[in-house]
């Protein structure tokens, strides 16, 4: 929900009062009577009343009609209740499946689950056995150390400085540090407590116990770019699904665990080959084969929060009131949602699917243009629709007898704070112009005032939900009036191209574009701001809320976001180069190979572009001298920046784009060009080159 910003307060002018006023100091409290209920009766701002329904993001399984359809029929399957959101889906078994990486089900510990990142402190304690420590580099020799943790003892792994950790017990170092690179193991104990951070946070959803893991490992490994190290779970796929913790605990129907369970597990495989993109080292249990700036990230293929799956650990399975999802989970082993239609190849992971989910879908789910984007004044959304994630409907979510608490629900919004979302000085009226189908999400139109010129926009999608705090993007009436009724449904363009690609539209102007979430107060706020009104601008996940400013800049994104600012004609084929990791179905391939064709890019290697690969700061500005067509220079106002040696392989285009105002480095005499560029200093970079003429607006020096 939403922190609405204060409301804009209007103070009347006071006026000073000569002696004469005494004369009337009888009716004075009458009138400061009269005057006051004025004040208030002005006082009492403008507001919307919201009436709508379902909670959350409404795209793929709604989890309360799901549970709908198991009281219908007890004896339906839950894989085939699951399988109903999912437009063209059908149940089937991993081992059935030909996989891009047969790992997820040949290694024991595939998966690797981020529990907390960026910390310096983890406290853990021993649970049923002693615990075995391994630290890398710290001159103890082979693993596992000597020190032994027992049951109930407290103890501890700390950054002592960077790329130096070590294990304490009672404030004692225990042994010797070595590098921020460890694990712990239970072969002889039951499992492990874990609390985080100098104020003992906990890193899972339990409330009453410290967090207890019982399968698989701890990893901990540095953070190169950031203070600290990630901790990390490995397990299996099932001791994974045995802990997610998504639907309430007395939900006890088998079908309607059971397609939690499918979709849990199909969710995490898709995100395990998605995030899987290199080849595992000898010892594959060692480090996974995620991409070097998901390395620096998280180290993960999966967060254990709501941003994947909320992973709650051995409290999920253990106790009589979690038997249902236990048996559930065990009744659906291996099994997976797969879809195998026109373009599976691109919009799948070896045919299983990216299976979202959300608490209520309001009656009808969202396509994930809608659910996760936002239409502006009935503009195509610029984003793939993908095949299996339309909208479809969900009855049995407003079923009464199913007492839903979010099948219905009222909120009132001050009109001034969808004002200041907006960006307007006043709005003055919100009505619904269409109301959710399957071929028509809510549609509300606002009207108001701005610079003294009279405004409207109308809205769909996402931002309805975050952006005026709303329990979701089902509108059904505002101010008690719902949409007037229409001939002729409204079509919001669904389809996909011969190509699967959405259809291309316009620059949209700065206004009818949402805010990132987390780039408030931001050093890059400007810069991320200049690139969100160009319509550029892409967030770092699939809900498109947030920039993500400081995590690495991969490859992929600078060639998305230079190929639009630079306004690169689209290639086609024959293409000068072709790289065998960017085939024509990858996402973004034509940027890609549209910088490749303007020689701004020749790849990481030979025939390779590396798209999930880091950029370095270096490799930016060379990327920059060529979009624009600038000359290698030795210096820039007589000077150079003291870790650029003439010779480097990037000095002509760091002194080149410094001459034009594009870069002030990282300090007043350094670049630091090995140093990975993150997502503002892009931002930042792209801003000054292409918008801003090589001048900073307030602040997002880089």
């Amino acid at each position: 929900m939403s922190k609405w910003p204060d409301s804009r307060q209007r103070n009347p002018r006071s006026r000073s009062c000569g002696p004469t006023t005494l004369v009337f100091f009888g009716i004075l409290p009458v009138l400061v009577a009269i005057i006051g209920v004025a004040f208030q009766a002005a006082a009492q701002e403008k507001a919307f009343t919201f009436e709508g329904s379902g909670w959350g993001h409404g795209v793929g399984m709604g989890q309360w009609g799901a549970r709908g359809q198991a009281l219908e029929d007890p004896g339906k399957r839950g894989e085939d209740i699951a399988a109903y959101y999912y437009t063209g889906s059908s149940p089937a078994d991993l081992s059935d499946l030909d996989l891009p990486s047969d790992l997820l089900t040949t290694l024991d510990n595939p998966l690797w689950i981020n529990i907390a990142s960026q910390i310096t402190l983890l406290e853990f304690t021993a649970v049923g056995g002693p615990l075995d420590l391994c630290l890398a580099d710290d001159g103890e020799g082979p693993c596992p150390k000597p020190e032994q943790p027992q049951e109930g003892e407290r103890w501890e792994f700390r950054r002592v400085d960077a790329g130096e950790c070590g294990f304490f017990m009672a404030g004692e170092l225990q042994g010797t540090t070595g590098d921020c690179r460890a694990s712990i193991s239970w072969p002889e104990a039951d499992g492990i407590q874990l609390r985080y951070g100098e104020d003992r946070k906990k890193p899972c959803v339990v409330r009453d116990s410290e967090c207890e893991y019982r399968h698989g490992a701890i990893k901990l490994r540095d953070d190169p770019v950031e203070v600290g190290f990630h901790v990390l779970l490995t397990l299996g796929l099932e001791d994974y699904v045995r802990g997610i913790a998504e639907i309430f605990p007395f939900w006890k129907e088998p079908g309607v665990n059971e397609a939690q369970a499918v979709a849990a597990r199909t969710y995490a495989a898709f995100k395990f080959l998605a995030q899987e993109v290199n080849d595992r080292p000898a010892d594959p249990d060692a480090d996974p084969g995620i991409s070097a700036s998901r390395m620096d990230s998280c180290w993960c293929h999966l967060y254990d929060n709501t941003r994947d799956q909320v992973y709650a650990g051995w409290w999920r399975e253990d106790g009589p009131d979690q038997a249902a999802w236990v048996n559930a989970v065990a009744a659906t082993e291996g099994r997976v949602l797969t879809y195998f239609g026109q373009g599976w190849e691109r919009f799948t992971r070896g045919g299983i699917i990216q299976a979202f989910y959300s608490t209520s879908t309001g009656g009808v789910t969202n396509s994930n243009r809608y659910g996760f984007f936002t239409e502006w004044n009935d503009r195509q959304i610029s984003v793939t629709q993908w095949p299996y994630l339309l909208p479809v409907e969900d009855p049995w979510d407003l079923d009464p007898g199913l007492n839903n608490p979010v099948a219905s629900w009222r909120t009132t919004v001050p009109a001034s704070d969808i004002a200041d979302r907006l960006g307007w000085d006043e709005v003055t009226d919100a009505r619904l112009v269409s109301g959710p189908t399957t071929t028509s999400p809510s549609r509300v139109r606002f009207d108001g005032v701005d610079g003294g010129s009279e405004v409207s926009t109308t809205v769909a999608g996402a931002w309805l939900r975050y952006g005026l705090g709303l329990r979701s993007s089902v509108v059904r009436a505002i101010d008690d009036r719902p949409a007037p009724p229409t001939e002729e449904p409204v079509t919001p363009g669904e389809g996909l191209d011969g190509e699967g690609q959405a259809p291309e539209r316009g620059e949209i102007e700065y206004d009818e574009l949402p805010p990132f979430q987390d780039i408030a107060g931001h050093t890059h706020e400007p810069g991320i701001d200049t690139l969100r009104r160009a319509g550029i601008a892409e967030g770092c996940d699939h809900y498109s809320l947030y920039f993500c400013p400081n995590d690495p800049a991969k490859r992929l994104d600078v060639a998305v976001l230079l190929a639009r600012a630079a306004r690169l004609p689209t290639p086609e084929k024959p293409y000068r180069l072709n790289f065998a990791d960017v085939p024509d179905s990858f996402p973004h391939s034509r940027e890609i190979y549209a910088l490749a064709e303007a020689r701004i890019t020749v790849g990481c290697a030979a025939n390779r572009f590396c798209p999930d690969a880091p950029l370095t700061r270096g490799e930016m500005a060379t990327f920059l001298m060529r979009a624009l067509d600038l000359a290698p220079l030795d210096s820039f106002d007589g000077r150079r920046f003291d870790d650029v040696p003439a010779a480097s392989t990037h000095s002509g285009a760091i002194h080149a784009i410094a001459a034009e105002g594009i870069t002030v480095g990282c300090t007043e005499t350094r670049f630091c060009p090995d140093k990975p560029l993150n997502r503002g200093e892009m931002a930042t970079l792209l801003a000054r080159a292409f918008f801003w003429g090589g001048s900073t607006p307030s602040g997002g020096n880089e």
